[in-house]
């Protein structure tokens, strides 16, 4: 039995300021998949539009000289994209030609996208790609996105 208290972090005291790291330069990264999970949205300013996404944790591999170059102290990063899937009417992932380009990307990036191929979410998982990091302003900050991806 463990001794690990979670409610001893409620009266923790921190005194140095929790800082930003700097973002990762823009450019493309080696990643490994991690769990995909799935969640139901429902939009902010139409509440009546609503969805499955799939979110995709993607643990890219630093390169040594820009670990050192933004003073970083571990070996990868972990970002998570997400992709909003286009369904049918019926519920289910909507495969007809121009749907669901982002799964389409995913499954074409590990090889996973020709005729006669069994795909679920969870063959992902543990699979290696390549990643484009990109930066978007928001609020006056550098935010690091996933721009795209494609095979390893």
């Amino acid at each position: 039995m463990s001794m690990f208290n979670p409610d001893t972090f409620l009266d923790a005291t921190i005194e140095a300021p929790t800082e930003k790291r700097p973002p990762l330069p823009a450019g493309d990264y080696t990643a490994v998949i991690g769990e995909v999970k799935s969640r139901a949205w429902q939009g902010k300013k139409d509440p009546t539009k609503s969805g499955i996404a799939w979110d995709i944790p993607l643990t890219l591999e630093i390169p040594a000289d820009v670990q050192t170059q933004l003073g970083l102290q571990q070996p990868t990063i972990t970002l998570t994209d997400s992709i909003m899937l286009d369904l049918t009417d019926a519920g289910t992932i909507d495969n007809s030609p121009g749907k669901n380009r982002g799964l389409r990307n995913y499954r074409e990036a590990l090889d996973m996208n020709k005729a006669g191929d069994v795909f679920s979410a969870r063959k992902m998982t543990g699979q290696a790609v390549r990643v484009k990091v990109k930066h978007e302003l928001y609020e006056d900050q550098i935010m690091e996105r996933v721009g795209g991806v494609a095979r390893a």
